[in-house]
């Protein structure tokens, strides 16, 4: 005749040990989901605009609950920088961030973005020497508020792997770090052109430091009318509109009609010009 089965007993430590855990569990979860939302979202509101210099407003914000920890969702965000345009993000999670940062006393914000121009994620620290290191995804350029892009009226499907920071006000605030970027099946249109130039890639490093605004690295295009490479800097200036070109182009044309745009020297073989004067005013010249 077979034994009976054996039956589980839950040892008496673990089941006094477990009405406590679940009651401090419960009310933790009743707390995160009753708390006052409206007076933290205009928190986070302050603390990012300290970190990043933009305007930011939320619409919505809710408790998330994920596998890498609680959070909040952010829904129907505003951001604006100075002067620029304002981007609408339809969805961002922030959850504390697994950052050594916390360890010095600066806080860290894990983002996930969903936006109608593209996605995002990544952390973002803030406070003086505050700001990104993540991934951005299909996000579509012409929506972005930097001037250059604008001025040349650059479009296209940007991936990108960031890393900058503020340098601290001592330094002026500006940035430090890089940009890895890939820019795909896009297009652009020099100042005064009657057409926009197609392209299959831009790849490259932006790299943000001390000496210069921008340094602009191993940048390439390829593209079915037009091929070639960028160097050089961008300089620190009085304000954003002001800084200064020093930028050497190198490229070869496919399309004589696409070479008389760029250059009275383009379309016979490799070309070089020279970019100076500023941001929102670019003087070009044939070397």
């Amino acid at each position: 005749m077979a034994a009976p089965p054996r039956s589980f007993a839950i040892p008496r430590w673990l089941a006094r040990f477990s009405w406590p855990l679940s009651g401090f569990v419960l009310t933790t979860f009743f707390v995160f989901l009753g708390f006052p939302y409206e007076l933290l979202a205009e928190r986070l509101e302050s603390q990012v605009e300290g970190a990043t210099r933009m305007r930011v407003r939320i619409g919505e914000l809710a408790p998330h609950l994920g596998f890498a920890g609680p959070g909040l969702a952010a829904r129907e965000v505003l951001a604006a920088p100075e002067g620029g345009q304002t981007l609408v993000l339809q969805e961002l999670v922030v959850r504390p961030a697994w950052s050594l940062a916390w360890l010095k006393g600066t806080p860290a914000l894990h983002l996930d973005v969903e936006s109608e121009i593209g996605q995002g994620d990544g952390v973002l620290t803030l406070g003086e020497f505050g700001g990104w290191q993540g991934d951005l995804r299909e996000v579509r350029v012409e929506t972005l508020p930097v001037d250059m892009l604008r001025s040349m009226s650059v479009e296209g499907l940007l991936y990108a792997a960031v890393d900058v920071h503020g340098a601290g006000a001592e330094a002026g605030g500006h940035w430090l770090g890089s940009i890895d970027f890939d820019l795909r099946d896009g297009s652009f249109a020099p100042p005064q052109a009657p057409i926009a130039v197609p392209f299959e890639r831009l790849h490259g490093v932006l790299v943000f430091g001390d000496e210069s605004f921008l340094e602009v690295r191993d940048v390439s295009l390829e593209g079915p009318m037009i091929s070639g490479t960028i160097g050089g800097q961008i300089g620190h200036g009085p304000s954003p509109e002001r800084r200064p070109l020093s930028l050497t182009i190198q490229f070869e044309v496919e399309d004589p009609a696409v070479g008389g745009m760029l250059g009275s020297a383009a379309g016979r073989g490799p070309n070089t010009l020279e970019v100076g004067g500023t941001v929102t005013n670019p003087v070009v010249k044939d070397r």
